[in-house]
């Protein structure tokens, strides 16, 4: 299974790039996605075109909530199967290390934020000095709320972090401390909202995001990972763990990659999913549509930190 890593933070900015770039590298050589491009008769370039369905006709992307699953990919359902898992879609979900001073939950749906702070509970520790979480002020979509079973009142990506903190870790809302700043477009919205826990020494933040785009759309996962490195006061000592949904744990390595070289902000860095074992899809009831979004999503990531580090590496 192909996992990417973080080179030694130690390291030159410019040694750790290139150590990146191998590892990238290699997942675009590595059998499995070739056997899926010959599969899926497409290859790294052409795979968005076919099968993206987040990307409407007007230009604009499509929330995954959104997506419906399709007819077209299910004959190739079980041979696709075994290519995403060796290429990291199923089966990360467990950290490489056992000390974490930050652990960060990724926003995601309603359902997703109460999974992965409910993970990230799980994998505190002694050193951890920071629980954080990212988000924006994206409204919830209905169809979150139906699938959700986390009852919760929120209105937006913001509101259903905070709630799964204070529920999780709980803590008390006459605790929390808000720095906002926006104005009624909430694509430009930012806050971040910091609980003062007495039990605990870990310091409990939810981070939330304006957009690079205001005018267009809400904040992506760049622009929280932008907003919280230039926001969280990480140091070159730290280590974060950062917790998602499994499917998503190779893309968001590299996003996160790319904003701590983009940023100067070297740490280290582990992804994990918050699936157990026990609860990973088996072949009859995963998704192949939603995975190849994730996968045309790496893949664009990928192609971007190439772009962005193509001359510093020398």
């Amino acid at each position: 299974m192909i996992r990417f890593t973080m080179p030694d933070p130690a390291l030159a900015l410019s040694e750790q790039i290139r150590e990146l770039r191998s590892q990238f590298d290699a997942f675009l050589r590595a059998p499995a996605l070739l056997e899926l491009f010959t599969l899926l008769r497409a290859d790294r370039h052409t795979l968005g075109e076919l099968y993206n369905g987040r990307k409407t006709a007007d230009g604009s992307i499509r929330e995954t909530q959104e997506l419906e699953p399709t007819e077209v990919l299910n004959e190739k359902r079980e041979a696709l199967y075994p290519l995403l898992r060796e290429l990291g879609f199923f089966d990360i979900n467990r950290p490489l290390c056992t000390e974490h001073s930050h652990v960060l939950v990724l926003g995601g749906s309603l359902e997703a934020c109460f999974e992965r702070t409910r993970c990230a509970k799980a994998w505190l520790d002694p050193s951890t000095r920071f629980v954080d979480g990212l988000s924006c002020f994206r409204p919830i979509h209905p169809n979150e709320r139906r699938k959700s079973t986390f009852s919760s009142r929120a209105d937006t990506e913001f509101g259903a972090m905070s709630n799964s903190f204070t529920e999780l870790f709980q803590l008390s809302p006459a605790t929390e401390k808000d720095d906002f700043h926006g104005d009624r477009n909430l694509n430009r919205i930012s806050c971040v909202r910091t609980f003062s826990g007495e039990e605990s020494a870990a310091c409990f933040r939810i981070f939330a995001a304006p957009s690079s785009q205001p005018e267009l759309r809400r904040a992506d996962t760049g622009d929280t990972l932008r907003f919280y490195l230039r926001h969280g006061l990480l140091r070159s000592t730290d280590s974060v763990l950062a917790i998602t949904n499994n499917q998503y744990c190779n893309r968001q390595f590299v996003q996160l990659a790319y904003q701590l070289m983009k940023e100067a902000c070297p740490v280290r860095l582990d992804v994990i999913g918050c699936t157990a074992d026990e609860r990973i899809l088996p072949p009859e009831r995963y998704d192949p549509f939603q995975y190849l979004q994730s996968l045309i999503g790496l893949l664009d990531w990928i192609e971007r930190f190439e772009n962005t580090f193509a001359n510093r590496t020398s």
